[in-house]
C-alpha cells in the first residue's frame, strides 16, 4: 500500500527508521529535543568564542596604534620643549622616523598628509605648527585608545552571553540527565 500524498510505502518500519519515506532519527537513534538544544548551544558557544577572539585581536592591533602614535606625540613634545627654551621665533625639525610614521599610517594635519603640511610649511616648524602635529598623533591615540575602551565593554556582553549559554547547557544536560533516570526507573 502507497501513501498517495508522498508516493511511498505507508507503512512505518523501526528497521528502516522511515516513516512514509522520510527518516525518523530522532526517536530510532535515541536524539532527543534536549540533546538537539545542547548540539545548538554547543554552536552558540563556537561563535561567542570566534567574536570574542576577533574582538581581542582588534584590541591588541588598536592597542599597539595607540601606544605607538602616543609615543611619536612625546617625542614631538621633546621637540615642542627644546623650542620653547630658544624662545617664540625659534623653529624646529621633525624626526625623520615620526614623518615616516605618519606617511605610513596616512596621520593628517590640518587636513593634509604630513608631505603636504611640510610642503607648505617648510621643514623647520614653529611652536604652533609643532603642536598641530603633536595634537593630529594624540587624536589618532585617543581615538584608538576610545576603540580598546568600547570593545571591552563589547567583549563583557560576548562573555556574559557565553557564561548563559554555558549555563543553558547545564540546565539542559541535568534535565536530560534527570529525564533518562525516569525512563530507567520506570523501565523496572
Amino acid at each position: 500500500m502507497t501513501n498517495p500524498i508522498l508516493n511511498a510505502p505507508g507503512n512505518y518500519s523501526v528497521n528502516a527508521g522511515s516513516l512514509n519515506g522520510v527518516k525518523d532519527s530522532s526517536a530510532i537513534y535515541g536524539d532527543s529535543v534536549l540533546s538537539g538544544g545542547i548540539a545548538i548551544l554547543y554552536i552558540f558557544m563556537s561563535l561567542l568564542s570566534d567574536i570574542a577572539s576577533q574582538k581581542y585581536a582588534q584590541m591588541q592591533q588598536k592597542s599597539d596604534i595607540s601606544r605607538s602614535a602616543q609615543d611619536m606625540a612625546n617625542r614631538v613634545d621633546e621637540i615642542i620643549a627644546e623650542v620653547s627654551k630658544k624662545g617664540d621665533k625659534a623653529t624646529g625639525e621633525l624626526p625623520d622616523d615620526v614623518v615616516k610614521y605618519m606617511r605610513d599610517n596616512g596621520i593628517t594635519v590640518d587636513g593634509m598628509t604630513i608631505d603636504q603640511y611640510l610642503a607648505k610649511n617648510g621643514k623647520d616648524l614653529d611652536q604652533g605648527k609643532l603642536q598641530a602635529v603633536k595634537a593630529a598623533l594624540e587624536t589618532v591615540s585617543n581615538r584608538a585608545s576610545d576603540f580598546v575602551s568600547q570593545s571591552q565593554l563589547q567583549l563583557q556582553k560576548v562573555m556574559q552571553s557565553y557564561n548563559v549559554t554555558v549555563s543553558l547547557i547545564n540546565s539542559m544536560q541535568t534535565m536530560l540527565a534527570e529525564m533518562n533516570k525516569s525512563i530507567a526507573q520506570n523501565i523496572r
